[in-house]
């Protein structure tokens, strides 16, 4: 058990220094924002890769999208485009209601066509402000966008509403936002 425990401590710096191989600043829409958090994407004992997410500010306000943000994921393994558009319609309807899913729905569609395989080493970055829209980016190539408003403030329950794809990674990327 203390071989374990040494072993874990000694491994941890490169796991977070992993989660942390985004900038620290990105510009978006005549504005920066700012990283507030890092952390790896896991799914019980797999390291699927890496998020980050990036505010205007990183306050606890208590609605994410009231300001530009960007999630960035780097990832360590590959991924179907069907996974991503799959996975997203099904942890939208666990975390809105059926009257918002049937309002964004064909936007969601729409904006998910936009979604490529993901290989080994990939970043997407999903990008939302209520001026310039949601936005789906593969390793810095526009590949989705929607002007759809309502997407785009519900979009993020993805990862932020109350049945989120992992609540660990939830509550480690919201650690980062400053009372």
């Amino acid at each position: 058990m203390k071989k374990k425990l040494v072993l874990w401590s000694l491994l941890l710096p490169f796991q977070l220094a992993s989660a942390n191989s985004f900038e620290s600043e990105i510009p978006f829409d005549n504005s920066v924002l700012q990283q507030c958090s890092a952390v790896p994407i896991r799914v019980m004992v797999f390291n699927l890769g890496d998020v980050a997410l990036y505010r205007q500010q990183c306050t606890d306000d208590s609605d994410l999208t009231s300001q530009p943000l960007q999630l960035s994921f780097i990832y360590k393994r590959s991924f179907d485009a069907e996974d991503f558009q799959k996975s997203s319609v099904e942890l939208l309807k666990r975390n809105i209601d059926a009257k918002t899913f049937d309002a964004i729905e064909t936007a969601l569609i729409d904006f998910n066509a936009g979604y490529q395989e993901a290989k080994q080493g990939d970043r997407f970055d999903i990008r939302f402000s209520s001026e310039a829209g949601l936005m789906l980016f593969k390793n810095g190539q526009q590949l989705s966008h929607s002007d759809n408003t309502q997407l785009g403030e519900v979009y993020f329950d993805i990862w932020f509403g109350q049945d989120p794809f992992s609540k660990r990674m939830k509550n480690d990327l919201l650690a980062g936002l400053k009372n």
